[in-house]
């Protein structure tokens, strides 16, 4: 664990659960976030990257280190490849030519009946190259191909446990290629019209100055808080991140809605302006801004993530409970990062694992302390973690608790804080907010 603490939110009012007023200063904002949590692991390919229990090598087996043909005919009792290197008179693998008996990308990351990583391979990883292996949830993400080996063969490939294929990277149809969006569009706080869910949107990009199309980048998505705007969201460097950034990432802001219609102030704020998403509007936008994004830029489709404040914290947990990567849609993300958040953007409950940080503090005013913790169990649960309840800050520097027992690759960690409704936290004696570095570091290790 590592610990630290914030100073305290002077808040002289309060007029509803989730309404608090910005205080601009500078790039540094009252809204602005510092995302904290770092993780530990990266998101490996798979356990060892072999065929499984069942598709390893028999004893008399086949297709073994020279390949050649033998006597025998056959590849051994389970058609794998084996110790002797023959493979019978036809060259096959096994009485049934597959690299294990259930052929699918089960809990042990068994190749399928045809040498393929399996009858769906967990796909290998969203972008992925080959896997023959699946995770120990039988899926890696999206888009992987199947594995590659021949005979009964396993896949060259592996699939990350528990879904994330973090360990390869994915690339988007915008690798290779000049972007459609103009240069006068980024980088300077224009706002980019787009439609989503048969209305009128907007978010605002920035993208690394020596952005090279060939290399796949991060893509950080960062819902601002209510009564924010992609404006502030571009004015304090998307949650302070973009200047931690080194320009190996591409970030994106969306912005919000109110009473149902999409916000259009051009201010540093917009009064009201959240991400009620009952309907799914505001995850339609998501789809939309990931879309053209990935469809223009070099963007690495296993490592998309998401971040935000108070109600952007609440759309972040959103989008990993339902845009999950290796989930049904088009896209999903890696990890997301929670500050102070509440589950007020539709109602969704987690059932694929997406790596979890979340930060709370223990006086916080406006989004209840163990509401954010519940947050947090409900990805413990999806992430296999053997969940115990962090421990609770009540004065000096900050705590971050991992929870134990989750899923290689898709950790939970939360971090309690004394203090108020913020996403600048501080401990003791700090000019600046301990979670910019940390929440960095976090993305930056899947």
């Amino acid at each position: 664990m590592s610990s630290c603490v914030s100073v305290k939110n002077n808040r002289s009012s309060r007029t509803a659960a989730i309404h608090f007023r910005p205080i601009v200063g500078g790039l540094v904002l009252s809204f602005a976030c510092a995302l904290v949590g770092c993780g530990t692991g990266s998101d490996p390919g798979g356990t060892t990257g072999s065929a499984g229990t069942t598709g390893s090598a028999g004893t008399t087996g086949s297709a073994g280190t020279t390949g050649s043909a033998g006597t025998t005919g056959s590849a051994g009792t389970t058609g794998s490849a084996g110790t002797t290197g023959s493979a019978g008179t036809t060259g096959s693998a096994g009485t049934t030519g597959s690299a294990g008996t259930t052929g699918a990308a089960g809990t042990t990351g068994s190749a399928g009946s045809s040498g393929s990583g399996g009858s769906s391979a967990g796909t290998g990883g969203r972008g992925g190259t080959a896997g023959g292996a699946a995770g120990a949830t039988g899926m890696a993400g999206r888009g992987g191909a199947a594995g590659t080996g021949t005979a009964g063969g396993a896949g060259t490939g592996t699939a990350g446990t528990g879904g994330g294929a973090g360990g390869a990277t994915g690339r988007s149809a915008g690798c290779g290629k000049t972007p459609t969006i103009p240069s006068s569009m980024y980088n300077n706080g224009t706002t980019i019209p787009i439609t989503a869910a048969n209305r009128q949107r907007r978010y605002i990009l920035n993208v690394p100055a020596n952005y090279d199309n060939s290399k796949p980048y991060k893509l950080i998505i960062a819902w601002h808080q209510l009564d924010g705007n992609d404006k502030q969201m571009y004015a304090n460097g998307y949650y302070h991140l973009l200047n931690l950034s080194g320009n190996n990432a591409i970030f994106v802001a969306p912005n919000g809605e109110k009473n149902n219609t999409p916000c259009t102030g051009n201010g540093n704020g917009e009064s009201g302006c959240g991400w009620p998403d009952a309907s799914g509007s505001n995850l339609a936008l998501g789809d939309a801004v990931v879309a053209q994004i990935e469809e223009n830029f070099c963007i690495d489709t296993n490592r998309i993530f998401a971040t935000g404040w108070s109600y952007g914290g609440s759309m972040s947990y959103r989008t990993a409970c339902s845009r999950p990567l290796g989930g049904t849609a088009a896209w999903g993300v890696r990890a997301v990062a929670v500050y102070s958040g509440a589950q007020l953007s539709g109602n969704c409950t987690p059932t694929r694992p997406v790596a979890y940080y979340a930060s709370h503090g223990d006086n916080d005013s406006v989004l209840n302390y163990d509401g954010g913790v519940t947050l947090a169990r409900n990805f413990a649960t999806a992430n296999g973690c053997t969940w115990a309840t962090p421990t609770k800050v009540t004065s000096g520097n900050h705590i971050c608790t991992n929870i134990a027992g989750c899923m290689t690759g898709q950790p939970v960690r939360f971090c309690s804080f004394d203090g108020d409704h913020t996403p600048d936290p501080r401990d003791p004696n700090q000019s600046t907010s301990w979670q910019y570095q940390v929440v960095w570091d976090w993305f930056n290790s899947f």
